[in-house]
This record gives C-alpha cells, structure tokens and sequence, in this order.
C-alpha cells in the first residue's frame, strides 16, 4: 500500500506519495483527489448486517462455537477502531 506525507502550505493540507524504493516523491494531491484516488482502488464493498450476525449465532447450536465466534467478533470490532 503506497504511503503519502502531508505536507501543509499556508495551512492548506496536500499530500504526496511517497516512495521508499526510489526515495521520491509524486504529484501533489489535495485532500479530496487523495480521498477519490483511494475510494478508486476499492475493489470489493462488504455489507455487515449487525442483526443478521446475532442471528446467525444463535443458530448454533454448540454452545463453545458460539462464544469462540462472539470473542472473535469483538476482537474484529476492536481492531477496526484503532
């Protein structure tokens, strides 16, 4: 995944790409032409239904199974907040 550095003139935020490889940089970007060149490399949208997922473990009928994929659930929970 490419790296951008923020670099701020007379309190504007632009962003530039950062290459390790070449030690260079590329074209300067505006917040919002970073934030579409970014929403364009989406490949895939995954839709989360909360309820169908609390539905879907109560269907299991092992009791083990369900608290492994609750603990698992939190855990994903957890890291996407950070």
């Amino acid at each position: 995944m490419a790296k951008y550095h923020r670099i701020i003139i007379d309190r504007v935020p632009y962003y530039r790409e950062y290459s390790y490889g070449l030690d260079g940089y590329g074209e300067m970007l505006s917040e919002d032409e970073l934030v579409q060149l970014l929403l364009e490399e989406v490949d895939e949208e995954i839709e989360i239904s909360e309820r169908e997922i609390e539905a879907a473990l109560r269907r299991i009928e092992d009791r083990d199974d369900q608290n492994l994929l609750q603990s698992y659930i939190r855990y994903l929970e957890r890291i996407s907040r950070e």
